[in-house]
């Protein structure tokens, strides 16, 4: 027949659990198995209910019950498991919905007791059997719009629950494949009614992937199960859908789901699939004990649990107890080997990082990085040369900041201020959906506060309603809409300049903090099957491919009448396999191992209590910022604790992470012999006995967030919700009669101390291992990594090894910006506008003179600023900071520097004013700073290191806390319809937040600079318009003579609110080729550095000036191409002989101001005037004039490589 010919027989693992009563009451309760609830779904709730809540009971647990009622659900339960190429959910087209592939809708399986073929039984399983009365396991009809009669289809148009699955007996009676209209429309995919567990839970897909066979009037023995599956109707099947596809080959199908075939004829095309697997000798004991199986007792795990905020984290404390529990001399490898934190950094994948410059530094950065989940942050336009040549002329007139021209610039700009606004204005709508799906929900709660009319949430929700939340809702839409299309016609509107393209880069993101994650070890993570795999493709065979030896069939009491035929086909080769004359014969995609009871930890589920420790007042914070970290220092915790409850999969995320760090080690590694043993270590690791999963919940129960996944509502509606339907308010307790409005539970942040108070891990089958029950959590102490250490302040006075400290953080994705903004004008992004730069000016350091040079933002010289003797009207003499002009310039007092180089001037007046002293202790501050700064000598030239330090920026900054969208408020019912508040909120700058978002009034130091970290560029830094102290990274010394410069402390950080408002402007003096770095713990550290188009141009224009007065010369005449003046067929011109520096790049000039001679009525100012240079030497010459003194500037150009 046509499908035992042509169809494609795919391996499945099938798994069978043996129940008694022995097992059910293991620890008092050895089953924790529950259902969906999809009537929730009507009131927009998930149908999977909440954990520890609604479970079946499966022993006896009343005082005084017995146990025969629950005698039925002994027996062996058979489940099957799904090919990956099935269980894979993906778009089919380009933005498209995620999709599921069809799977199997029958099933035939058959029992075998050994020795008895008299107890032979059979059932096909009817997969997509919907009935709300004969249906086995809760369901409910999928969901089309207009899904038409329910005669004829499996779909509705809303919500109704069902019931699926059903068995039928092919041992006394015929099965046919039913005919109903309702049932030719395949449905059923591996995530069921929408639930990414309903394939792999079973209690979930009882007579749908699994069958549960009471073994009625069996006592005991040994069963053998044989599952075959295959579709009603072939042509609604994956595999044809794929085979249909332009282009498709057998080959390119097979490939794409992951199968193989071995020997597969070239002409062969597979016109269905069928579905083959076995569970082999599993013993049957109805009275007996409990099978022997992995499934450990608790204490092997209750004493080898950690938490950390991230797994690698929690896995290197693990491993720190453990090392320390050994005694001496143990000779345990942990003793002596085992680096915890090297764990910690090699699940990070961070071992090079390690091994850079300020590899310590930069590796902690990026493992507390990882601490946070990165959010879209939005983007920005650059046009990129792509001969990344940028302005090479040197000339400072020809520089714009972006290279291009400024009409261009203009454009950009322009470009880069419609992409703000429409970032800003689409994060600003999510939240704003987000809060008209909450009073949706809301409104449609059977009991709401009696201080409410429904019709007033009604009038919120209604879109015709001008007033309401809704159409605010649709118009912020419809901005969108135009804001998008200002970006695109601004696009598509200008045609690029030649060389350039235009780029849309990735803003830094932002940034939500994720919940501590738990490892426990010892769980026994199941052992897999036997790989039905080779080279990582799926082992699938022809029906020419299937054992016969010849015999007929000898179930001959199973009806087979209406099934396909090769399921008879199978069944001969289930007797050979059965057969113990061919022990060992076949491979495991035919006979599987011997059973062993399995125990396949899947679920996680928690129970925290946490005690929240506020964050006290602005003026009297509870917590203190060390520069790093936080640490509660003061005020007393929440009285009452709240309790948490979470479900999550449990993933061997530890040893993938290590196994994973070691292979790229590696593969990085030189010496072949050390590579080959790293990757042997990383397939031992893999195999280690560890399992993870976050607290994922946690931070949204302190926001009252639901972190259960939304329903999408219907109609208009959902239209304006969009896709913001991801988490429900969780509003609180309704008000009390005589009471008021009750406390929502809102926490405003996320800080205080937590204990676990109930965890249970749980398998597939539904099995429980209760690691922790509440009578024993007083006593459970976890191991706990560094970032969540209490340091000896706990929130109760008892038992204070269980509690584990969460460190203050944001209730919601934040970022710190640091921008840079125009020069002259701190209400200008650069980016946002044309022709403008954050440099106030060049500074270098004269270590010859001690000097400060100061340059431009084109590398224009302007001036510098030096000590010089001054005599008083008494005729004393002082030292006063004075102001001179640099050769070529005209600004001749700082005075003049006043409209034009804003921030110089008011830099260079406060220190003239401060006098020698203060310039003094900065000249030492900026000397000890740059000692500590290693750029990785960009500039290639050891002169500036000898003679000049290297060039300073002095940058204008803003710093300040964004948030994602508007802030987080109070979700309580008392809040509940006070949405124009929250939206307002940026309206109202420095306002005393309202009591929903009293967190905003919160103040959250930054520290700037790091002076332990030699990639860091900041030497100090100026308060919004304060030039009066410099807050500096290093000390000018142990006495330093004035209280000009400060020393970077806690005295001092800029301190703001995470409002998205706040912020403080600076003027930061810093190394341009490094990264200055903001550090607030809350947030991952956020760093700036000047980009090259600021710095490549001006620093090339440079020409640093050293001053030489008096110094005695000569002229000589030498070859012009000597000195760097014309060709090599130029002629001799006069050349000033004066000692000067050997620099390999750059050429040296003398520069001087002359008066020129002039006849009268002519200019006579002062100019400067400029020689070539050659070095002196001790050769006398007849020919040179005698010698001169001359006061003037040694200059040299492109003297720093910027390359």
């Amino acid at each position: 027949m046509a499908d035992r010919d042509d169809t494609l027989i795919v391996p499945v693992n099938v798994d069978a659990l043996v129940v008694n009563q022995d097992l059910r009451q293991r620890d008092g309760q050895g089953f924790r198995r529950w259902r969906p609830n999809f009537n929730l779904l009507r009131h927009s709730l998930s149908p999977e209910v909440a954990p520890f809540t609604n479970e079946d009971p499966w022993n006896a647990t009343q005082e005084h019950e017995t146990d025969e009622k629950y005698k039925r659900y002994d027996g062996v339960y058979v489940r099957w498991e799904l090919p990956d190429a099935l269980r894979q959910g993906a778009a089919r087209a380009e933005g498209g919905r995620t999709e599921f592939p069809l799977v199997p809708n029958r099933w035939l399986v058959v029992r075998q007791v050994q020795g008895r073929d008299d107890l032979t039984a059979g059932w096909v399983v009817e997969s997509d059997f919907l009935d709300p009365e004969d249906g086995t396991s809760r369901f409910m009809h999928p969901v089309r719009p207009g899904a038409g009669d329910p005669a004829t289809t499996p779909y509705r148009s809303t919500i109704i629950t069902t019931q699926i699955g059903r068995k039928q007996s092919v041992s006394g009676g015929t099965w046919s494949e039913p005919t109903d209209a309702s049932r030719k429309e395949l449905f059923l995919t591996a995530v069921g009614p929408g639930i990414m567990t309903f394939h792999v839970y079973q209690p979930y897909h009882e007579n749908v992937f699994s069958l549960h066979d009471p073994l009625d009037g069996i006592d005991s023995g040994v069963v053998n199960y044989q599952v075959v599956g295959w579709y009603s109707d072939p042509a609604q099947e994956e595999l044809r859908r794929r085979l249909d596809g332009e282009g498709a080959t057998v080959a390119s199908v097979l490939a794409g789901l992951g199968w193989t075939v071995a020997d597969l004829p070239g002409t062969w095309t597979p016109d269905s699939t069928t579905y083959c697997g076995r569970a082999l000798q599993v013993r049957w004991s109805r009275d007996g004990d409990a099978p022997d199986s992995d499934r450990p007792e608790k204490t092997d795990v209750r004493d080898r649990i950690a938490v950390g905020s991230s797994a690698d984290e929690a896995h290197a404390a693990l491993v720190a107890k453990a090392r320390a529990a050994l005694p001496a001399n143990s000779g345990n490898a942990l003793d002596h080997t085992t680096d915890p934190a090297l764990l910690h950094v090699l699940g990070k994948g961070l071992l090079n990082t390690l091994d850079e410059p300020d590899g310590d530094v930069l590796t902690a950065q990026a493992l507390h990085k990882g601490w946070f989940q990165q959010v879209p942050g939005g983007y920005v336009w650059r046009l990129a040369d792509t001969a990344d040549k940028g302005n090479v002329s040197g000339d400072p007139k020809s520089v714009t900041w972006s290279g291009v021209a400024p009409e261009h610039e203009a454009w950009l700009a322009e470009l880069n201020g419609y992409q703000s606004a429409y970032d800003r204005a689409e994060r600003e709508l999510t939240a704003l959906q987000q809060r008209l799906y909450g009073l949706w929900w809301m409104h449609s709660l059977p009991l709401i506060p009696p201080q409410y009319r429904r019709e007033r949430l009604y009038a919120e929700i209604d879109p015709a309603n001008a007033d309401g939340l809704a159409a605010r809702v649709a118009a912020a839409q419809d901005d969108l809409k135009k804001k998008l299309k200002a970006v695109t016609d601004c696009v598509n509107g200008r045609p690029l300049p030649k060389g350039y393209e235009l780029r849309k880069e990735t803003l830094p993101p932002f940034y939500q903090v994720t919940d501590p994650t738990m490892v426990l070890a010892g769980a026994k993570s199941h052992t897999a099957h036997k790989p039905l795999t080779r080279d990582g493709e799926l082992v699938c065979r022809i029906p020419s491919q299937i054992v016969d030896d010849g015999r007929a069939n000898p179930f001959t009491s199973l009806q087979l009448s209406g099934l396909p035929s090769v399921a008879s086909a199978l069944l001969i080769e289930f007797a050979c396999v059965l057969d113990p004359k061919n022990a060992g014969k076949y491979p495991p995609d035919i006979a599987p191992d011997a059973w062993r009871q399995p125990w396949k930890p899947l679920l996680f589920q928690w129970r925290v209590e946490h005690w929240q420790v506020p964050y006290g007042t602005p003026n009297s914070p509870n917590w203190t910022f060390d520069g790093s970290t936080y640490q509660w220092t003061n005020g007393s915790p929440a009285t009452d604790a709240i309790e948490v409850t979470g479900r999550r999969f449990l993933v061997p995320l530890p040893q993938h992470t290590v196994g994973g760090g070691l292979e790229q080690h590696a593969a990085d590694h030189p010496d072949p012999a050390v590579a080959e043993a790293l990757t042997a270590a990383a397939a031992q690791i893999k195999d280690l006995d560890l399992l993870s999963q976050r607290l994922d919940g946690l931070t949204d129960a302190f926001a009252l967030r639901d972190p259960a996944p939304g329903v999408s509502p219907p109609g208009e509606i959902g239209k304006l919700i969009g896709d913001a339907f991801r988490h429900l308010p969780d509003p609180g307790m309704l008000p009390e009669p005589f009471k008021g409005w009750q406390d929502s539970g809102f926490a405003q942040i996320r800080a205080g101390q937590f204990a676990v108070s109930k965890l249970s891990v749980v398998d597939e089958f539904g099995q429980s291992l209760d690691v922790l029950l509440p009578g024993d959590a007083p006593t459970f102490v976890p191991k706990v990594g560094d970032s969540l250490h209490t340091h000896d302040k706990f929130v109760q006075p008892t038992d204070t090894g269980r509690f584990v400290q969460l460190p203050p953080r944001l209730l919601q994705a934040a970022r710190l910006r640091f921008d840079f903004v125009a020069e002259h004008d701190d209400a200008r992004l650069v980016d946002l506008t044309a022709n403008t730069t954050p440099v106030g000016a060049w500074i270098v350091p004269n270590y010859v003179d001690r000097s400060l040079l100061c340059y431009a933002p084109t590398g224009e010289p302007l001036g510098e600023l030096r000590l010089e003797l001054r005599e008083g009207e008494g005729g004393d003499v002082t030292t006063a900071v004075a102001w001179g002009p640099l050769p070529d310039s005209r600004v001749n007092t700082i005075d003049a520097l006043r409209e034009t180089r804003p921030q110089l001037y008011a830099f260079a007046r406060e220190l003239a004013a401060k006098g020698p002293d203060a310039f003094a202790d900065l000249l030492a501050a900026v000397d000890h700073a740059l000692a500590g700064i290693d750029p990785g000598n960009p500039y290639g030239d050891e002169v500036l290191g000898a003679l000049l330090g290297r060039p300073l920026a002095l940058v204008r900054a803003r710093l300040g806390f964004e948030l994602d969208g508007l802030p987080v408020a109070d979700g309580g019912w008392q809040y509940a319809l006070d949405w124009k508040t929250q939206e307002a909120w940026a309206t109202r700058q420095g306002d005393t937040a309202p009591a929903e978002m009293a967190h905003l009034d919160y103040r959250w130091p930054v520290r700037l600079g790091n002076a332990g970290q030699k990639g860091d560029g900041l030497i100090g830094y100026f308060s919004e318009a304060d030039y009066g102290t410099f807050y500096s990274v290093a000390t000018p010394g142990d006495h330093p003579h004035t209280d000009y410069v400060a020393p970077i402390s806690d005295a001092n950080w800029p301190e703001l609110r995470a409002d998205s408002t706040d912020r403080t402007h600076l003027t930061l003096l810093l190394d341009p080729l490094a990264t200055v770095h903001a550090t607030t713990d809350i947030l991952p550290v956020t760093g700036l550095q000047l980009p090259s188009r600021f710095t490549r141009t001006a620093l090339a224009a440079m020409r640093v000036a050293l001053r030489l007065s008096p110094v005695l010369t000569t002229i000589r005449k030498v070859p012009g191409k000597d000195v760097g003046v014309g060709d090599a067929s130029s002629a001799f011109v006069n050349a000033l002989a004066v000692p000067h520096p050997t620099s390999p790049q750059g050429t040296w000039d003398w520069a001087e101001l002359v008066v020129p001679d002039a006849p009268a009525g002519a200019d006579t100012a002062p100019r400067w005037n400029h020689e070539p240079v050659v070095q002196i030497d001790q050769k006398a010459r007849l020919d040179e004039n005698g010698p001169t003194v001359r006061t003037g500037f040694l200059r040299l150009s492109g003297g720093i490589d910027t390359k």
